[in-house]
């Protein structure tokens, strides 16, 4: 069994992936979608359990609230082993930061003639020139553009770059 040890400070990542695992659950609980809420409580957990040095308390009595709706008595335990005394119903539901729920870079997938042949991670917003110089850097996608001329380049910013060639 894994164990997720306490630490007083989290890195960004931790917090972003937290803050985002918070919004969906919320929003999957009101729309009854529970099981892409445990889903993304499982994407926490191995993120978490991964940490070299553990996570906050706080963390820890974040995610202890999040399970609760879906296993109360595993959220209680956990909520008593983290030094609560009140019991885990009278908490607040979590609140999240939607700062951090916006990601800052984006993986856009490169095609070549409609083909996938790549991905590269840039900037949210950036320029079809800014994608072309990290793509040009990419030997898995250029063996299938070198030598060949380029008839067109189709780039939908944030989302995918596919070259006609």
């Amino acid at each position: 069994m894994r164990t997720i040890s306490l630490r007083s400070a989290q890195s960004e990542e931790t917090q972003k992936i937290l803050h985002k695992t918070m919004k969906k659950v919320t929003e999957d609980i009101e729309l009854m979608q529970f099981n892409t809420a445990i889903s993304a409580l499982m994407v926490l957990t191995n993120h978490l359990t991964g940490l070299k040095g553990g996570c906050s308390s706080d963390t820890a009595s974040k995610l202890a609230l999040l399970v609760s709706p879906f296993a109360p008595h595993l959220g209680e335990e956990c909520w008593s082993i983290l030094g609560n005394k009140e019991s885990l119903a009278y908490e607040s539901w979590v609140e999240w930061d939607e700062l951090l729920c916006i990601d800052k870079k984006v993986k856009i997938g490169v095609q070549v003639n409609g083909k996938k042949r790549g991905e590269v991670e840039v900037l949210k917003d950036a320029s079809e020139e800014e994608v072309m110089k990290l793509v040009d850097l990419d030997e898995g996608v250029m063996k299938f553009v070198e030598g060949k001329n380029m008839k067109k380049v189709i780039y939908v910013p944030g989302r995918i770059l596919n070259m006609i060639v």
